[in-house]
């Protein structure tokens, strides 16, 4: 029984993003009973997981997970086929905070027995995981520190799964599929150039790169990984386990693979309002088959096919005017009244659909009521909804048990309801996920909650207790070198407030690294930048002492970074570029490289050379009267030592 057992696939499940990106739709409920198609997205994970050969499942909870044992054990009462022959455990944890928590809390319990399959509650796919597993094994035979095989699907560039996430520049090994660079980009980036590190060329005879990836957030993985996480607590998310491996793989002594999917096969996460609109489509579509919009069901055949991708219950009703155009689903016990018009849109049970309302490009879930004369354009509206007579909603969520009062006009805004019975509007931006796209928007310049827009550059969220129509500030989302910039001064303020050891700030700071995808001359230029940004600068009464004793702190951190002529340039870059936008700086550049120099953390062959570059590039501190004196003072120094010797 035992070797049974360990013959016995296993996956892991994270069900939980962590993040607001599903916000606030997922509050109330966990992300796995998000409905995708009329089904909660947990149904379809866990059937391609027996389909794919899985045996165990572990659900790793953080969130309502009573919500998940209950829908599983009804899931069971009903006889759904993957419960059948698959053994699922639901373990929770209020405490993770992040994937990483996750893992080592895995890697704490023991529960995984040897090579599994991990996997996001938000992927769905149809592939054969024996298949992956096998082939993973080949590879450890090959590379005794293999240590995670990466699952992606090449697409179109222009396909929507891609041009609606972060797009991905994978270099490999042609030969060995060996991952050599792993970066990720904003969407709908504007960089027209990548950077490879030139030892990916002239060290490996034939390197493949893909730029059309679909990242579907499935790894297979081996037993190293549950341990590898636990020995870099600086791992928070898959990617800083993807670029900490990249980056540190001699010292960690392991390496990540890559394969690619058949034509056949599907796989797809669902990351944004965006990704979740065109996997609904796809499975509408059957590119993911067998998985469909009967996977929770025992019983078979209980939609109706009208063409056109056109399904509806068998149960539900059509009044004889009403259209349905193309590409609709309706639940169970819906009813769709005289001269009103579905195209693209899913709707749930138990709706009621008014007199000539226009439904399009929208998500409508159960217990739903929309009134007579009613426009509802690229909107998600959740359960126990009433939308009153003439309103108008265009690129709107809202969030359940919200009633939009009669004439309303909303556009691009979220709707949640509050204690006191007020709705609460919001502004979110595409970064926290809720920007879809509208074909029939108006202006271009307008941050949107919507379809077809782009996407937009804020991350703040607004709020307006009196109207959705207020007028809400721009804020443009800082760089990730500005945020990582940011983040390190905050921890070099805490350690140095707290008297933290460095050790534990170098792995902060490397965290942050990995989170941002800073290469490791912006790190060195940045923690020199960060010392001298620190808030307690700004405040003292004696800048450079303050200067000298935060050096003298920091050493162990500034040694980890500054060791290289290289990064000693980078040093001192930061120093020029302090000391022109620093106030507290100013006219004292001389005094700061003065405090290096002692303290040897910069080489007089650098200054030198450095200070030709601020006289060549007419550097705005290079005439500066401390700078000049220093120089001077650093040329008769020299002089006399080598008159001395």
């Amino acid at each position: 029984m035992e070797n049974d057992k360990d013959n016995v696939i296993q996956a892991v499940v994270i069900m939980d993003l962590f993040n607001s990106n599903f916000s606030p739709i997922c509050n109330q409920n966990p992300m796995g009973l998000l409905p995708v198609a009329g089904i909660p997205i947990i149904d379809y994970v866990l059937e391609s997981l027996v389909s794919g050969g899985v045996g165990e499942a572990i659900l790793f909870c953080c969130q309502d997970s009573f919500k998940i044992k209950d829908h599983i054990k009804k899931c069971k009462e009903n006889k759904v086929p993957w419960s059948i022959t698959l053994d699922v455990q639901i373990i929770s944890s209020d405490t993770c905070q992040t994937m990483g928590d996750v893992m080592r809390e895995i890697d704490a319990a023991g529960l995984v027995r040897g090579y599994f399959v991990l996997v996001g509650i938000n992927s769905i796919t149809n592939i054969n995981f024996t298949a992956l597993l096998e082939q993973h094994k080949q590879t450890c035979k090959k590379d005794k520190g293999a240590a995670m095989t990466l699952v992606y699907k090449e697409v179109a560039w222009e396909h929507p799964l891609i041009s609606n996430d972060k797009s991905l520049l994978l270099a490999a090994d042609g030969r060995t599929h060996k991952i050599l660079m792993h970066q990720k980009y904003k969407p709908k980036s504007k960089e027209s150039a990548v950077s490879l590190p030139l030892e990916c060329v002239l060290q490996h005879s034939e390197v493949k790169l893909y730029h059309n990836l679909v990242d579907a957030g499935i790894a297979i993985c081996s037993p190293s990984v549950p341990p590898l996480f636990s020995d870099n607590f600086d791992f928070q998310t898959r990617n800083d386990f993807i670029h900490g491996i990249l980056i540190n793989e001699d010292i960690l002594a392991s390496s990540l693979y890559y394969t690619m999917l058949k034509e056949n096969q599907y796989a797809a996460a669902i990351t944004n309002w965006k990704t979740y609109q065109t996997v609904c489509w796809d499975i509408l579509h059957n590119w993911v088959y067998p998985l469909s919009i009967e996977t929770d069901s025992f019983y078979k055949n209980t939609f109706m096919f009208m063409g056109n991708h056109i399904f509806r219950k068998t149960n539900s009703s059509l009044s004889r005017s009403c259209t349905l155009v193309e590409d609709v689903l309706i639940g169970a016990q819906s009813h769709i009244s005289d001269m009103s018009t579905v195209s693209k849109s899913m709707i749930g049970s138990n709706c009621m659909m008014g007199n000539d309302v226009v439904i399009h490009g929208s998500h409508i879930m159960n217990n739903v009521v929309i009134k007579d004369n009613c426009q509802i354009l690229n909107c998600f509206v959740d359960d126990n909804c009433v939308i009153e007579a003439h309103s108008n909603l265009e690129g709107v969520v809202v969030s359940n048990n919200v009633c939009v009062k009669e004439g309303s006009k909303l556009r691009g805004i979220i709707l949640e309801e509050t204690d006191s019975n007020d709705k609460t509007l919001k502004k979110t931006s595409s970064e926290s996920g809720t920007e879809w796209e509208n074909e029939s928007s108006g202006k271009e310049d307008d941050e949107y909650v919507g379809f077809e827009k782009e996407w937009s550059d804020s991350e703040s969220c607004y709020s307006s207790d009196s109207s959705a129509e207020s007028s809400l500030p721009d804020s443009p989302i800082p760089e990730d070198t500005n945020i990582f910039l940011q983040e390190v001064i905050d921890s070099l303020a805490r350690g140095y407030e707290d008297n933290l050891k460095c050790d534990y700030l170098i792995l902060e700071i490397n965290s942050s690294r990995y989170a941002y995808n800073i290469q490791l001359n912006e790190v060195n230029f940045f923690v020199v930048r960060a010392l001298l940004s620190m808030p307690i600068l700004e405040n003292s009464k004696n800048v450079l002492t303050t200067v000298k004793d935060i050096l003298k702190f920091f050493r162990p951190v500034i040694a980890n970074y500054i060791k290289t002529k290289l990064s000693i340039m980078d040093c001192l870059k930061a120093v020029e570029d302090s000391c022109i936008k620093n106030s507290w700086l100013e006219g004292r550049a001389g005094q700061i490289i003065h405090l290096l120099y002692e303290a040897d953390i910069v080489d007089e062959d650098s200054l030198l050379v450095w200070y030709e570059d601020l006289k060549e590039n007419e550097s705005p501190i290079s005439n500066q009267t401390s700078i000049v004196k220093f120089f001077e003072w650093l040329q008769e120094a020299s002089e006399e030592s080598e008159e001395s010797d």
